[in-house]
Parts: structure tokens; sequence; C-alpha cells
């Protein structure tokens, strides 16, 4: 008979582990989904650059007036590449900033100007996990370049403006209009927290002219914008999961009886790892989407 003792110390030594498993999976298992996802996505854009090359389209010596209204492609899709040379960021864009759509790379915010248009082009990225493409943000300083070429093949070059600045995961005005062009990187920030926002701006320093007239004022309706926010909606699904996992552990004993030791583990590893990868998957949709 084993001492009180003996189980807590078992049940703290598993739980420890499952805790370290799902750090493992957060830093590494992702990364491998994530470059997955990228290598896809660069299959997509060379594709829709080899179209627009081939087709007749509008001069890549011109922006898109910031007023003009862009009809966004589906979340998910591929709508640029952007490239930041001091920290080695080399990624695909995708079109949105939900926890699906950065899981594949860094997302853009939908409402904020389209690569190739006038305005404030905003990308949000993971800091920590599924790649980190923007873990080096905070390295940034003034006249460090950021390249962003468009699906249609129009190559812009920003500078950063200014140092990083970290702000309220709740401040959302980074992402507006202001009358100029630019790009705005964001990501959590410290690392592995979601307590702040950490925002890098970029000037167009290219020779490409929006058109003469732009507005002065113009109104975004950012979709989705709060990437440093946790998804409580999925709480109560992490809740029934671990419950689930309590259940199997405590049935341990119980499936030795029914099946012996082989059957045994014949029967609950695959049930572990099933269980185990619906958690992991489900926490990652709770954390913070640019985490």
């Amino acid at each position: 008979m084993y001492s009180p003792w003996f189980h807590v110390f078992t049940w703290t030594r598993n739980v420890g582990a499952i805790i370290l498993l799902f750090v493992v999976w957060q830093l590494w298992g992702t990364s491998i989904s994530q470059h997955h996802a990228q290598s896809q996505l660069k299959s997509e854009f060379q594709a829709l650059e080899a179209q627009h090359a081939a087709g007749p389209h509008a001069s890549k010596s011109s922006l898109i007036p910031a007023a003009t209204r862009v009809p966004p492609p589906g979340d998910g899709t591929v709508v640029a590449e952007i490239q930041i040379p001091a920290i080695g960021v080399d990624q695909y864009v995708v079109e949105g900033t939900s926890e699906s759509d950065l899981s594949k790379g860094p997302g853009h915010y939908i409402g904020t100007a389209m690569p190739g248009q006038a305005g404030n082009v905003a990308i949000a990225g993971h800091r920590t996990t599924y790649g980190a493409p923007f873990n080096g943000l905070g390295r940034l300083v003034p006249g460090d370049r950021i390249i962003l070429t468009a699906t249609s093949g129009q190559n812009l070059t920003y500078e950063v403006s200014g140092t990083p600045q970290a702000v309220s995961p709740s401040d959302v005005g980074v992402l507006n209009y202001f009358g100029d062009n630019r790009i705005t990187l964001t990501t959590c920030n410290p690392e592995f927290s979601s307590s702040q926002r950490l925002v890098v701006v970029g000037m167009l320093k290219q020779p490409l002219a929006s058109r003469a007239g732009e507005p002065k004022h113009l109104s975004y309706h950012v979709v989705n914008p709060a990437t440093a926010s946790w998804n409580w909606s999925l709480l109560p699904a992490v809740g029934v999961e671990v419950c689930l996992l309590l259940l199997l552990a405590l049935s341990y004993r119980r499936f030795g009886i029914w099946f012996e030791a082989i059957g045994k583990w014949l029967i609950l590893v695959p049930l572990w790892a099933a269980g185990l990868y619906l958690l992991f998957t489900t926490l990652t949709g709770f954390l913070p989407a640019a985490l």
C-alpha cells in the first residue's frame, strides 16, 4: 500500500510532465506547423505574382489611393511577403489576425490599408510561438528596412521611424490612418506575456507616390484588433478536456483489471496522445493570438 505522499508526488510529477509537454508543443510543435503553412503560402504567393505579371494590371509605380475600397481576399489567404533584414525575417503574410490566421504567419489587420495601398498597412505576428516571426521586433532601430512585396509584385520599402514602443493591448489607435504612408507591426510584449502590445512603425521611403487629393482623415474599421487578448470563450472547452483527462487518469487501475498490463498501455497511450493533443490545441486557441 502506497503512502498518501507517494500519490501526491506521482500526481505532481505527472502534472509537471504535462506542463512541460505543453511548453515543448508551444515552442517547437507549433513552429513545425507554421513552417509547413509558410511553404504552402509561398507557392500560392508565387502563383498570384505570376498571374498578375501575365495579365493587364495597373502600374506598380503608384499606390492605390487610401480612400479606395479594396475588396479583401478570404481570411487566411496570402496577401504579401514581408522581409526585415536586420532581424532575419522573411515571411508570407495572410489576411486576418485570428488565431487560425496567425498560426500560418504574420496577419494583415482587416480594415487597414492593403499592401500596395496608401495609408497604414498594419500587420500582427507571433512573438514566441508558431515560428515566432516577430520575436525580434524589439531589436529594430530607426533606419532599419521593412520590405513588403504585394501579390502584384509591387515592392515597397519602409524604414523604421522610431524605437519600438510598448502600449496597452487595448490601444488600437496605432492601427489608425494618419494621413501618411506607413507600416505598423505589432506583437505581444514582453516575451511569453500579453500584458502589452509592442509596436514598430515604418515610413514608406520609396519614390512611390499616392495620387493627388488623398484625404487627411480616414476612418478605418479594423476587424479583430484584439490580438493580445485571451479567448475566454474557449475556457469551458479547456475545463471539459481537463476533466476528461482527469477521469482517464483515475481509470488507470480499472484499465489494468480489464485489459492486463500490455493491453492497458495499448489502449491508454493512444487515448492520452489524442486527449493531450486536443487539450494543447484548445489551450493554444485560448492564449492571445500574437503570443
